[in-house]
């Protein structure tokens, strides 16, 4: 009897197990939450927002309004960047990006999913603890930007299609003499006026020879191909429905030791909308040229030093 019982019993342990595994391999991410929605004041929304933040232990990097009544709020945590210097290029996953957006009479909070990039940017460590830092700071009424989600797998080799980049075919640039030298001729440059780029945030990863920058790309009007980069041009096409998706702001350059690059915006924007269809009204190459002159002006700014 014993053993008749005992049989069944680990039968039901295995099944158990299997089923568990499965329901985590298919667990899927979104890239962004959405903290908040309602009637408020936006101007209120911006300034109580970067409190809680702060109160719960975020420090500000930077912040800027793209356009509109939209702003984007840059923070990191202790945690955030231990885990970025134990990747490669983990930078990319230190700063978390809060948007504040008005529509109407209604404001909307939304931040970039740590958890989505975590995977995506090829992240040794776990940002749960940011994820949740970020969500009993600021609220949590659901993830968003792709219906049916992305597994872990599906975005540790993310790339939208065929002959799309990967995460790991950025645009390259010149190697400068040192890691010091290539962030002080990029701080330097970024800070040109007149420039269509300007610089919203620096972070430097404790520990490592990566600093990050995030920067605005906007359009100046002295170049008609100048539209193709401007930020407010491209989120018109691709972010055109509820819950806004500004968090997708702002783009990045990184230094890495010596060498500076820049995530492919052909992966940057297929990442963060990755249901947006390749062609009609708002499909990728609606941008068709967006790319090139986003790795022209990068270019023009990085590799000019000489």
């Amino acid at each position: 009897m014993g053993n008749y019982m005992k049989k069944p019993l680990c039968y039901i342990a295995l099944f158990v197990m299997s089923i568990s595994s499965i329901s985590f391999a298919k667990e899927t991410f979104q890239p962004f939450v959405l903290a908040s929605v309602g009637k408020a004041d936006y101007q209120q929304t911006v300034t109580e927002t970067k409190q809680k933040l702060a109160d719960a232990g975020f420090t500000l990097l930077g912040e800027y309004q793209p356009f509109g009544n939209n702003t984007l709020i840059i923070v990191t945590n202790e945690e955030a960047l231990k885990v970025a210097a134990m990747s490669k290029r983990g930078a990319y996953g230190a700063p978390m990006r809060v948007s504040v957006s008005q529509y109407g009479d209604e404001v909307e909070v939304s931040y970039a999913n740590p958890l989505y990039f975590e995977k995506a940017y090829w992240l040794k460590g776990s940002l749960v603890s940011v994820d949740n830092a970020l969500r009993s700071t600021l609220g949590f009424v659901k993830t968003f930007g792709s219906e049916e989600g992305l597994t872990a797998k599906k975005l540790k080799k993310y790339h939208y299609m065929f002959s799309m980049p990967y995460f790991d075919d950025p645009y390259e640039y010149d190697e400068y003499g040192s890691y010091e030298q290539a962030v002080s001729e990029v701080e330097k440059r970024i800070n040109i006026e007149g420039d269509p780029i300007t610089m919203v945030y620096k972070l430097e990863i404790p520990g490592t020879k990566m600093t990050i920058f995030g920067v605005q790309l906007k359009a100046t009007g002295k170049d008609d191909d100048e539209e193709d980069l401007d930020e407010q041009y491209q989120l018109n096409v691709v972010d055109f429905e509820r819950p806004g998706k500004k968090a997708y702001l702002a783009y990045e350059i990184l230094v890495n030791n010596d060498e500076v690059e820049a995530l492919h915006m052909k992966f940057r924007m297929a990442l963060y909308f990755p249901d947006l269809p390749m062609t009609g009204k708002h499909g990728f190459t609606k941008l068709m040229s967006s790319p090139g002159e986003i790795d022209d002006a990068f270019e023009e700014l990085i590799d000019d030093y000489r």
